[in-house]
């Protein structure tokens, strides 16, 4: 059970508590959402019907049944310490950047959410970083068949997952804003945070939710065979371009076959991660149950990140775009069910999403609404002009003051010319 998580049995359940697990399958039950406050007794009748017990979270529940949250720290980092980084000018003004945003973050009026962020930021930004570290050096070692040790790179992935239990936007934060403009690179990384963050809200959890992150980090290592002139060419490929693309699925299990210890789960993954729900998928054109559900999940993801970000030959989405156009795709490429729950866990406007807001002004949302989705805390970037403000402007959605302002719609993250360091975290 994750901590902070308390049992309750249905006849003891009431209006007001957050309900984050039952003893049943989500599956099971009619509710769109898989986590919410109960707001009226048909609800509770409805786990009367299908369980025994469930786990209530007090942070999220409302009223009589809110209970602050223990914060936990984790543990020392299990993994070696990066190399201390030469101090620059640049370096000195980004950490000026990330102090006041988290400054900022501590001193917003009756946002306790905010702290929760501030604080847990200052405890996964180190593992963040060196989780980025291990990915770097891990791809080098597979190009030259160098031996990996997987159980540091698995340690490194763990020391993630703790951190969602307590607060998964401080994660999703930084998955935002330390890109390093290389696209394997970026996309490896998103793939694999997306898939924690995917795993835990399915119930995975253990090795199981450490190999799927870690098969989301390597399954397009092969990539890195092909001629680089076939991965930035803007033109459709022809057919025997297309087949030498698919063909980096084997490069990928070639390369790490020789790492002996990497488990065959991962290999499994890595394998089937192109397949698709429907057979039109490669490399084997497997459909439905032959996938394996931690396939179907890597390429759901894969192909959720990739649209996110700019290719030669489209422009990046944004996130509810992106969303959007999967979602057409249920029940034909992809599981219709996993899409249903892929929605249902990223959100319509998570942390870090960039959105237009309905008067032309841009911002970046900081802060998600779990009870109005469509009403998140957002931090304001441009006028609505596209003109950057200067200093710190934030309008929360949920406000009656701010009643007028409505999302747009969610941009690319480098739309109007925007950029990391925009984002005051750098």
């Amino acid at each position: 059970m994750e901590a902070g998580l308390e049992i309750v049995a249905v006849s003891d359940l009431k209006v007001g508590m957050f309900v984050a697990e039952p003893d049943c399958p989500w599956t099971d039950l009619p509710f769109p959402l898989q986590g919410f406050v109960l707001s009226e007794p048909s609800e509770i009748a409805t786990f009367a019907r299908h369980c025994r017990f469930v786990y209530i979270d007090r942070s999220f529940s409302t009223g009589e049944h809110y209970r602050a949250p223990l914060h936990e720290r984790d543990p020392p980092l299990q993994c070696a310490a990066l190399p201390r980084l030469e101090s620059t000018p640049e370096l000195a003004r980004r950490q000026s950047q990330r102090h006041s945003f988290l400054k900022f973050l501590y001193e917003q009026d009756n946002s306790e959410q905010a702290e929760e962020l501030a604080r847990e930021l200052t405890h996964i930004e180190p593992r963040f970083d060196s989780l980025q570290d291990t990915l770097r050096k891990t791809i080098e070692c597979i190009q030259i068949e160098e031996r990996v040790d997987f159980k540091d790179v698995a340690t490194r992935v763990s020391d993630l997952s703790g951190s969602l239990q307590r607060n998964p936007d401080a994660l999703m934060w930084l998955l935002r804003l330390k890109s390093v403009d290389q696209y394997s690179f970026d996309q490896a990384m998103d793939v694999s945070v997306y898939l924690l963050l995917f795993g835990k809200h399915v119930g995975l959890s253990g090795d199981r939710l450490v190999q799927l992150s870690m098969a989301g980090m390597l399954q397009d290592v092969g990539k890195t065979c092909l001629p680089p002139v076939l991965l930035t060419k803007t033109d459709p490929l022809d057919e025997e371009e297309r087949e030498l693309v698919r063909s980096h699925v084997a490069s990928s299990l070639e390369l790490l076959c020789l790492q002996h210890a990497l488990p065959p789960e991962v290999m499994m993954i890595v394998a089937n991660h192109h397949e698709r729900w429907d057979g039109s998928g490669y490399p084997r054109g497997l459909k439905l149950k032959e996938i394996g559900r931690g396939a179907e999940m890597a390429g759901l993801v894969d192909s959720f990140c990739a649209m996110l970000k700019n290719k030669p030959y489209r422009a990046a989405m944004g996130h509810q775009n992106a969303l959007e156009q999967l979602f057409n795709l249920r029940d034909q490429q992809f599981n219709p069910a996993l899409m249903e729950q892929f929605v249902q866990c990223v959100g319509l406007y998570p942390i870090g999403t960039l959105v237009e807001m309905n008067n032309g002004e841009v911002g970046v949302v900081i802060q998600q609404n779990r009870i109005q989705r469509s009403r998140p805390r957002v931090l304001l970037l441009l006028d609505g002009m596209k003109q950057k403000m200067r200093g710190y402007h934030v309008i929360d959605l949920r406000d009656p003051r701010h009643k007028a302002y409505t999302v747009l719609r969610t941009l690319p993250q480098d739309a109007y010319g925007l950029a990391a360091q925009d984002y005051y975290l750098g």
